[in-house]
């Protein structure tokens, strides 16, 4: 009776071992701060993304640079956060072109000059900003002397081979360029 109490006892503690083992990461979306903390964070529909690196890749990168006056010139942003370890290597960017960004001001996503735009990819999949989504980024902290960007996010994104659309919500980050 004993040895079947202590096989029981044995199989019951190995299957709680092993379902243990099964659970995958749980995310939470990093706090809104403004201290240059490198941390980015949004919902795709719903869903918490993080950056994570993989394979020696960092997950989260950024460049805010000058790129001088004329044509091609102004302030160039690059936030691309990618998930390394995901499926698809899934990835949201957060972008700018020829735009100086502002502490205190929100800007409209959309294509070309003088805009922020964002996009978001689970491979093979490409979403990108169309004529009929929108978006907005808004910066809570720019310290060119420290280098620090800090702002918040949200957009809606289209698969243009289907139509498919996806919503990207919550989104904020706290980096330094």
């Amino acid at each position: 009776m004993k040895r079947q109490s202590f096989l029981l006892f044995a199989c019951l503690f190995s299957l709680l071992l092993s379902a243990s083992r099964c659970k995958k990461d749980r995310f939470e979306l990093p706090p809104e701060t403004t201290t240059g903390a490198n941390t980015f964070g949004c919902k795709v529909n719903g869903k918490v993304f993080v950056p994570r690196s993989g394979n020696g890749r960092p997950g989260l990168f950024c460049q805010y640079v000058y790129l001088g006056e004329g044509e091609g010139g102004g302030w160039f942003l690059g936030i691309p956060a990618t998930d390394w370890k995901s499926e698809g290597n899934e990835s949201v960017r957060i972008y700018t072109d020829s735009l100086f960004l502002e502490e205190g001001f929100s800007y409209s996503l959309g294509t070309g000059k003088g805009k922020a735009n964002g996009n978001y990819d689970n491979l093979p999949k490409m979403y990108a900003i169309s004529g009929s989504d929108s978006g907005q980024l808004t910066i809570t902290k720019h310290d060119p002397s420290q280098r620090i960007l800090s702002g918040r996010f949200w957009f809606d994104a289209t698969y243009k081979e289907t139509g498919e659309k996806v919503e990207i919500r919550e989104g904020r980050f706290d980096i330094i360029y």
